[in-house]
């Protein structure tokens, strides 16, 4: 018997469901985390850009004075060099021949250089002088000192430590030494500063000098030699001290 090509015939009922895979639920966390993203990144930078920019220009600030460091202490060492021999700086005449002069005693002796105020120069100011011709940084003249003391030959000089850990050059009485390079067979201390400008607040550790302020580190260098000059003929009486030829400082 054939069947009726419009007879329905009996079939399994299949009955459709949606079942969750993880697949499914991560793409639906991910969709939910792309939703919230950008507020979630601005906060993420903002908290990290924070100390990354501030170990950066704490970088940038321990290599500038690092750099600056090094500067002063070379020019340190040839102002010291220079003092322990008991030097002024020539000068030369137009034609570039050193300049001679007389001193008191009558002994020929070299003219030394011309200073700010058109007066020639103390050995103090030639020191100064030659400190700030071998240094990247000019100073002003006032960063720099120069002092001196007296003792006895074979004897030590005396020291005290200040708050920022350096060496302070005493008499032999234990009291402050005398402004100026001084005489033959005196120690002369010879000390500069220079305030580096930081990015950021510095803490005391590094060299452990004291602050001056949140943005400005001091870097302070020193040096105590004897002054020993070769030459004692060439003694120049008028600005072997601190004075200059008119008897000023």
């Amino acid at each position: 018997m054939g069947h009726d090509m419009n007879e329905l015939t009996d079939t399994n009922t299949v009955e459709a469901r949606i079942v969750p895979t993880d697949k499914c639920r991560n793409l639906r966390h991910f969709s939910l985390f792309r939703r919230r993203g950008p507020g979630q990144s601005t906060v993420e930078f903002a908290l990290i850009c924070l100390p990354f920019f501030a170990i950066i220009f704490a970088i940038v600030d321990y290599a500038q004075i690092y750099f600056y460091e090094n500067s002063l202490q070379n020019a340190l060492r040839e102002s010291a060099r220079f003092a322990t021999a008991g030097r002024i700086i020539q000068a030369v005449n137009s034609s570039g021949v050193p300049e001679i002069e007389t001193n008191s005693s009558g002994y020929p002796v070299p003219k030394a250089i011309s200073d700010s105020s058109g007066r020639e120069a103390s050995r103090d100011e030639c020191i100064k002088y030659w400190f700030d011709s071998n240094c990247i940084i000019q100073l002003p003249a006032s960063n720099i000192s120069i002092v001196s003391a007296t003792y006895q030959t074979g004897v030590e000089p005396n020291t005290s430590t200040n708050s920022a850990g350096k060496l302070i050059l005493l008499d032999s009485n234990s009291l402050a030494a005398t402004a100026g390079p001084g005489g033959a067979n005196d120690y002369i201390q010879v000390t500069a500063q220079y305030n580096v400008s930081t990015i950021t607040p510095l803490f005391t550790f590094l060299g452990g000098y004291s602050r001056s302020g949140w943005d400005t580190y001091p870097i302070i260098v020193t040096a105590i030699v004897k002054n020993e000059p070769a030459l004692l003929n060439f003694e120049h009486l008028a600005i072997y001290g601190a004075t200059n030829a008119n008897g000023e400082q």
